[in-house]
């Protein structure tokens, strides 16, 4: 190989001390034994990229993507209900919850409390479960099942979040009315438990409302796109540098 005899390399004159390189190089090779989620994916990439600049790096990177497609394939990891474990903390804080929502209803009752207060501590309280439950399910599948494909996907940040898996394992928490407004009464239950009547029916116009939102941004990002590139139609760039003292400066490295 090109470091068994290093005289002989340096012998020749187009490959200047390449094999003591390789070695000092050798010598300083790191493995990182941990696993890699998206963002320390985001962050090997920019390293290599600082260490040896965008053509090489994408070498490396078709040997990654390679590597990924070809763990994915003989991993095969698919979804079922089985995976979708549920939080066994989760009944005793529903209650805790329950009953800090029922004090506040007697106080309300007796005058204590004003109803905007009401609504405000109601939603207060509700929310802090459900947080708290979110935090849960992350250390439950942890300990539980560190393989866990619902856990891998979310967590790896390769498909959905927590807010998603924790609607899916944790309680799907408040929705807000027609109006826009946070309604006190909490969806409970879980999609892995199922819904009852009611609880559809509130989560029904929020999810409808997401899908509506989600198609009018598409359509007024697509619109405002359309707009900029029509003013800027009958402009010609000529020059590499006007003169102008306002304005950023912008290289492929940005």
């Amino acid at each position: 190989g090109p470091l068994s005899n290093p005289t002989q390399q340096l012998s020749n004159p187009t490959q200047p001390k390449r094999g003591y390189l390789c070695m000092a190089e050798r010598a300083n090779l790191v493995f990182h034994n941990k696993e890699i989620d998206g963002t320390g994916m985001k962050r090997l990439i920019s390293r290599l990229i600082d260490h040896f600049g965008m053509g090489y790096t994408s070498h490396i990177l078709d040997q990654l993507k390679t590597l990924g497609f070809h763990q994915a394939t003989t991993t095969s990891i698919s979804l079922g209900i089985e995976d979708l474990l549920t939080i066994p903390s989760k009944g005793w804080l529903v209650q805790d919850a329950e009953q800090q929502s029922f004090l506040l209803e007697k106080h309300y009752y007796y005058g204590a409390v004003h109803a905007v207060e009401k609504l405000r501590q109601s939603v207060e309280i509700w929310y802090a479960t459900s947080e708290y439950l979110k935090q849960e399910m992350n250390s439950n599948f942890r300990i539980t099942d560190p393989s866990n494909p619902v856990y891998l996907m979310s967590f790896s940040g390769a498909r959905g979040n927590a807010s998603q898996v924790h609607q899916l394992v944790g309680m799907r928490g408040l929705m807000s009315d027609p109006q826009g407004q946070m309604i006190d009464l909490p969806i409970q239950s879980n999609l892995r438990e199922g819904l009852s009547l009611t609880e559809y029916i509130i989560s029904c116009y929020g999810a409808r409302k997401g899908v509506v939102d989600t198609a009018m941004r598409t359509a007024d990002a697509g619109y405002l796109t359309r707009r900029l590139v029509e003013v800027v139609q009958h402009i010609i760039v000529r020059r590499r540098d006007c003169g102008t003292i306002r304005g950023i400066s912008v290289s492929p490295q940005n």
